[in-house]
């Protein structure tokens, strides 16, 4: 029961560890953008900079008042985790160092969320004073703070990641927005200028504190790949790329407009921008879970274990059979013919594996294989689409309804069809609802994105949710908590679930372009996306546990 209770407490900070940098970063974006971006200028009408500065003041106190929420459940459930773990009393948790700084941050946000509905420069002087303070008070909660060697500079480049992080990647919802209320040409073009200045300027700071501070907590190249916390810096600096390389063709956008219009191509580009930004914020909360790598020398992971997993090796297209499997029914028969045992096996360490073990991961192994069948398939189809050559090839969307019966079928060995449950009655199993939703979500998804195929000009909004949802499976991938009780399985998991992830979040915002860009400019998210399942695909097929 502790165990299940740690796992849950694990996974539960690292989401609101990412809600907290989400909304940190909004504001520290949303107070530079007021109050530089955005100030009263004689080359902009005043009506539409008003509708600019007080669109953007409402998202900043959505954004306080989001924060101070994340605040309060970022209390609770440290606190009562420590209670229940620990034995602590209340007494005692109130004078920890997380409980101080989420006290802290919590009073903050909410001045903050009332100071903006102040409109005065002094209310706005005071705001950045606010903002700051939440920032001190949530660096000193990171790795930083708790570094025993070289803590002040690490604080400081902490603090300097933190704020050109906010600055740039908190700033992008405020000029997406600020495009879209600033109606006239002459706003939008002020807009964006200013803000590509401060994105240059906070795009180098990143650099240059995220370099050093992974010299400091990586330490060496074999730690940089051997280890998860190597591995999710990687993912973090392949994500910042693909944003580098949108800003790209955002100040290209700049120079070929001059100052007659942005046009709507930007505010596309800027939408897929927030989306990765979000992502790379998510990934850097899952960093909040693990040690550094640096802390970590006698569970890196060689390059010989490393090369050994990925050595490409057949696909396991048989299964083991249920009887093999461990029986989620203790003290219960299953009444199926007996087997021939499996081989046996070892984690990296040497341990042995059980049989029920070595079947278990044979069943999912299967399942991560077949599915990568169906993914290659689908993205191998979608290729051929695009080619304008083999118009059947547009009902690749059908591939997702043979990805719903997989996983209605193979999702859950001892539920109805395979196991003994019946159909009724495993619905009301939390797990199994939960996948059994999302075969019935795929089969959706399939019957929509086939309208969207065969009539472009019907999507409307809804055509957009595929792609989000995509970008959405990709974060989650990047987004979860960290086991310690095997720091070196751990990592290899972590190495086959990452470059998924990062796929899928690309694939994911190249589709979201394809459909918001206008039609002369979707040639290349067009074949972006169907690359990226097809890699997909061949990951999944080359997934090993073992």
């Amino acid at each position: 029961m502790l165990l299940r209770l740690v796992n849950i407490f694990g996974y539960l900070s690292v989401l609101l560890r990412a809600g907290t940098l989400i909304f940190q970063s909004l504001l520290l974006g949303g107070v530079l953008f007021i109050s530089w971006v955005a100030r009263p200028s004689s080359e902009i009408p005043d009506s539409s900079l008003e509708r600019v500065r007080s669109s953007s003041l409402r998202l900043f106190r959505i954004a306080a008042i989001g924060l101070a929420i994340v605040q309060v459940l970022y209390l609770y459930v440290n606190s009562a985790m420590l209670m229940a773990s620990a034995e602590m009393g209340l007494r005692d948790i109130v004078g920890a160092n997380f409980f101080i700084s989420g006290s802290i941050v919590f009073a903050a946000a909410i001045l903050a969320a009332l100071l903006a509905t102040i409109r005065s420069k002094f209310a706005l002087t005071w705001l950045g004073l606010l903002v700051a303070i939440i920032l001190a008070a949530s660096v000193m909660t990171n790795h930083a703070a708790s570094r025993m060697d070289g803590r002040a500079p690490l604080i400081v480049l902490s603090f300097l990641h933190e704020l050109a992080t906010g600055f740039w990647i908190g700033g992008l919802p405020f000029l997406l927005l600020g495009l879209f209320v600033g109606k006239t040409s002459s706003t939008q073009w002020r807009l964006t200028r200013r803000f590509s200045q401060i994105a240059l300027v906070s795009v180098a700071v990143i650099v240059f504190s995220g370099v050093a501070m992974s010299l400091s907590y990586i330490g060496s190249v074999r730690s940089l790949f051997g280890t998860a916390y190597g591995v999710m810096v990687s993912a973090k600096a392949i994500m910042l790329a693909a944003m580098l390389l949108l800003g790209g063709i955002n100040f290209l956008l700049l120079r070929k407009y001059s100052g007659d219009a942005v046009g709507p191509r930007l505010r596309r580009l800027v939408e897929a921008e927030v989306g990765i930004g979000i992502t790379i914020i998510l990934t850097a909360a899952s960093l909040t879970s693990q040690p550094p790598a640096v802390d970590l020398v006698n569970d890196t992971v060689d390059f010989a274990h490393i090369a050994s997993r990925l050595k490409p090796e057949w696909p396991r297209l048989a299964s083991p059979q249920l009887a093999q499997l461990s029986s989620p029914f203790p003290g219960r028969k299953i009444d199926i013919p007996a087997v021939a045992p499996l081989p046996a096996a070892y984690t990296i360490d040497g341990a042995p594996l059980s049989r029920s073990e070595v079947a278990d991961i044979g069943w999912s192994e299967y399942n991560h294989h077949w599915m990568g069948v169906l993914v290659l398939a689908m993205g191998l189809l979608a290729l051929l689409a695009r080619t304008g050559h083999a118009k059947w090839a547009e009902y690749w969307p059908l591939v997702l309804i043979g990805i719903a019966i997989f996983i209605f079928v193979r999702g859950d060995p001892e539920c109805w069809p395979l196991g003994p449950q019946g159909f009724w009655i495993s619905w009301t199993k939390t797990e199994v609802f939960q996948h059994r939703m999302a075969a019935l979500l795929c089969i959706a998804f399939a019957i929509f994105e086939l309208r969207v195929r065969r009539r472009p000009s019907s999507g409307g909004p809804l055509a957009l949710v595929f792609p989000l949802l995509c970008a959405a499976g990709g974060a989650l991938l990047l987004t979860h908590s960290h086991s310690l009780t095997n720091v070196q399985e751990e990592f290899l998991a972590e190495m086959s679930h990452v470059p998924l992830g990062i796929l899928a979040v690309l694939s994911g915002w190249a589709r979201w372009l394809e459909i918001r860009l206008p039609p002369e400019d979707r040639a290349i998210p067009a074949w972006i996306w169907p690359v990226c399942f097809a890699l997909i695909g061949v990951g999944l097929l080359n997934y090993r546990e073992i």
